[in-house]
């Protein structure tokens, strides 16, 4: 959009206010810190206070992927205990993180149907090796689709759904290679074109979680007022086991006549 408007008539008279960073995000021409500086002082702050600021917002950014991980890894360790079934959200952070985009999917997953939800970007993927399926998989989010998919392939209680946009290229693509990467097994695509209202997207959420079984186990759940979970009943712990922030909302989930809060890492927006 900025290269475009720098070519309209309309804004001629101000090419100067237009700031346009190029940021390349491949490892080996890295320049977000320079491009971020370089527009700061642009904008009129002192380069030092910038830096600092740099440097800040940095750490807390690593601190908050550290312990998104670290709840996706007690996430999965509790649903592999407890023998309770998660659905793990795939797709890019602006699709599956964005209530409007998404429809709030996740959390009306949660709330609704009592689904634990993990999103892709708290899952443990760095080191899980995809070049058996696409030795040269070109975009980064590609790779960790690929990657979540194989995860869900090695946990039985593990399911998919696949958030993409309408004409989405890249997704065209990499979905081809999610059905192999997951061990076979049948995932739902929801796609998103800025049209779509929620009554459509429930009904196919319904459909998969019944073709699962996990709807109908939720209804049955909702009949056994029970006070401890049965043998084949949900946990009924009342959290998971690790600290999260407190802008992540807890999931409902199904325990007899009650619903234990338990936490997930979907953020808050």
């Amino acid at each position: 959009l900025p290269f475009v408007l720098r070519q309209s008539p309309a804004f001629v008279a101000w090419q100067d206010k237009i700031l346009c960073p190029t940021i390349r995000l491949r490892s080996d021409t890295f320049n977000l810190r320079e491009v971020l500086l370089d527009t700061a002082t642009r904008l009129g702050a002192d380069r030092r206070v910038a830096e600092r600021a740099y440097e800040a917002g940095m750490s807390a950014l690593g601190q908050f992927r550290d312990r998104y991980l670290e709840a996706g890894r007690a996430a999965l360790d509790k649903l592999a205990r407890t023998g309770e079934t998660g659905m793990v959200l795939v797709g890019r952070p602006y699709n599956i993180h964005d209530p409007g985009v998404s429809l709030a999917t996740a959390r009306k997953l949660r709330d609704n149907y009592g689904v634990n939800v993990i999103p892709i970007d708290a899952l443990p993927v760095a080191d899980v090796d995809v070049r058996d399926l696409n030795e040269n998989m070109f975009w980064e989010y590609g790779r960790k689709i690929l990657a979540a998919a194989r995860l869900v392939s090695e946990h039985p209680n593990l399911h998919i759904v696949y958030v993409t946009n309408f004409k989405c290229g890249p997704d065209s693509f990499v979905r081809g290679f999610v059905r192999s990467a997951s061990g076979g097994k049948p995932f739902l695509t929801l796609q998103f074109d800025g049209h779509s209202n929620d009554a459509g997207m429930m009904t196919r959420c319904e459909s998969y979680l019944d073709s699962k079984g996990i709807l109908r186990w939720w209804r049955k759940q909702q009949d056994q007022p029970t006070e401890g979970a049965s043998k084949d009943g949900p946990s009924i712990s009342h959290k998971w086991p690790t600290p999260v922030p407190d802008s992540w909302p807890p999931v409902s989930v199904p325990s007899g006549s009650k619903r234990s809060p338990l936490q997930t890492p979907i953020p808050k927006r």
